[in-house]
């Protein structure tokens, strides 16, 4: 009664702020009158306009069919309490105790196919749970407790990453820009503005609840971004590499960036993953080490059917009721259960991915890569996994906060940008897991997977977008050759 009570009433209070937002079209107090900070005030009052009419959607839908709880309010609830899930920290605790008590046996055959334990890691994910146990002697159950209130305290940060990546976007090339000095009346209601964005997007609302190591990669894929928005590769290279320690699969980023020639950043993210690799080779041994590829190529072949598996493999095996969808062996969700291979999803899921991938890769090779570049890449990244869960999109939350300000300023796809904007991020953003299910039984099920076709709609505006940069810089250039070919004539 009283999620339905909040559900309600955060939907008036959203109703009424839209329409005052219409009615008064309110600025950034104590904006300075420049054209660059008015333009910002803008595109922030743009994005709180889609903030809140995301949450009235998702509200009023998830009223309709009487689950308030399945809202982005729901778990906005969760994440305010002292409440947090071990859905990585169980299995990552279940595997470094294996590994102290059996060290001879081969950690993926036993815990992953004979006790069916779901620690789909690599060992290197697993060297911050293990090195504070070493060098200073902690408890396991202590080190997840560090771990989970830096996980909350992420959020924050998460935030801050996003108003400067904003700014930062709305701002253009970081040539090009002014200096913004901002008063504390200013960055106050910016901040709340960032808190915000984070405390409604629901992928980032489900890792946290689930106690989902998902959050800090967000964290660090923002942090990433930043740095490559400010022209720092090598600090970009640290945190990719962060991400491909739980991720190998993201090693591919290095390849991208060495087609590109972006070597600081290569060296750096490829001389920091391989020292974890070799850390954790020497920690863990070579045969356990390399025992994850079994896994990843069974998790290739199989995939997932549950509903919160927003891949192509995940619609495809919903598609053909080819496992579970709605209920496992834990009535909610099946820690032990895969769906059974299926030839054609298998085909399709593995000539999907490669096209994702191989498009990314080629993509424009000349240019020079933007923030909008390294979005591409790490959005298709996720995309191109057969796994990818809700709460991994917790990364567009960050490539919101470059391609949203982008695409309004420059327009892509002309008067369709915003539009186009909108829906993504609606689909991306909110909870319609209560409407969508009532179709698990139905081929309409494909609709279980709006959050992978807003994280289509965001790749194809980023494409979009990067390509009108090219044009963009192709354009200053030559204009600048005119320019300098006019002097040179005027001097002759």
């Amino acid at each position: 009664m009283k999620m339905l009570f909040l559900v309600v009433a955060a939907t008036l209070c959203a109703a009424l702020l839209l329409g005052a937002l219409w009615r008064w079209q309110p600025g950034i107090p104590g904006l300075p009158r420049t054209a660059q900070a008015q333009r910002l005030g803008a595109a922030w009052r743009l994005w709180l306009v889609f903030l809140l009419s995301g949450l009235l959607v998702s509200a009023v839908v998830t009223l309709a069919v009487g689950e308030p709880r399945e809202s982005s309010l729901g778990y906005l609830r969760f994440v305010l309490s002292p409440h947090n899930g071990d859905d990585s920290w169980m299995p990552m605790l279940r595997a470094s105790e294996f590994l102290r008590e059996h060290p001879d046996q081969p950690i993926y055959q036993s815990l992953f196919f004979g006790q069916h334990v779901k620690f789909q890691y690599p060992l290197t994910a697993l060297l911050p749970l293990d090195l504070p146990q070493w060098l200073l002697g902690l408890e396991p159950d202590s080190v997840v407790v560090v771990f989970k209130i830096l996980s909350r305290l992420s959020l924050v940060a998460i935030a801050a990453v996003f108003l400067k990546l904003f700014v930062g976007a709305v701002q253009g090339p970081a040539a090009l820009r002014e200096p913004l000095q901002f008063p504390r009346a200013s960055t106050g209601t910016l901040l709340a503005l960032s808190l915000l964005s984070v405390a409604l997007f629901y992928p980032v609302l489900r890792s946290e609840y689930h106690g989902q190591i998902q959050t800090a990669m967000t964290l660090a894929a923002g942090l990433a971004l930043l740095a490559w928005q400010r022209g720092q590769p090598r600090m970009a290279g640290w945190m990719m590499a962060l991400c491909c320690i739980i991720k190998p699969q993201w090693v591919i980023v290095i390849l991208w960036a060495l087609l590109r020639r972006q070597w600081r950043f290569a060296w750096t993210a490829t001389w920091v993953t391989g020292a974890f690799a070799l850390l954790a080779i020497a920690a863990y041994g070579p045969r356990n080490f390399f025992d994850y590829l079994p896994v990843v190529s069974f998790l290739s072949r199989h995939g997932e059917s549950y509903f919160i598996n927003q891949s192509l493999n995940g619609l495809l095996h919903r598609l053909y009721f080819n496992g579970v969808n709605l209920q496992g062996a834990g009535l909610v969700w099946s820690g032990t259960d895969f769906p059974p291979f299926l030839p054609v999803v298998y085909v399709v899921t593995t000539v999907c991915s490669a096209l994702l991938l191989g498009s990314v890769l080629l993509w424009k090779l000349g240019k020079r890569p933007s923030a909008v570049d390294l979005s591409l890449v790490m959005l298709s990244l996720t995309m191109a996994s057969p796994i990818a869960w809700d709460h991994h999109y917790g990364v567009l939350l960050p490539i919101f906060a470059v391609l949203f300000p982008a695409a309004w300023r420059r327009q892509p796809s002309g008067t369709w940008t915003t539009p186009l904007l909108w829906i993504a991020f609606v689909l991306s953003s909110e909870s319609f897991v209560a409407p969508t299910n009532l179709l698990a039984g139905t081929k309409w099920n494909v609709l279980q997977s709006y959050q992978f076709f807003g994280a289509l709609m965001v790749l194809g505006l980023l494409y979009r977008l990067s390509w009108h940069e090219q044009r963009s810089v192709a354009g200053a250039r030559a204009r600048r050759g005119e320019v300098v070919a006019s002097e040179l004539g005027r001097l002759a």
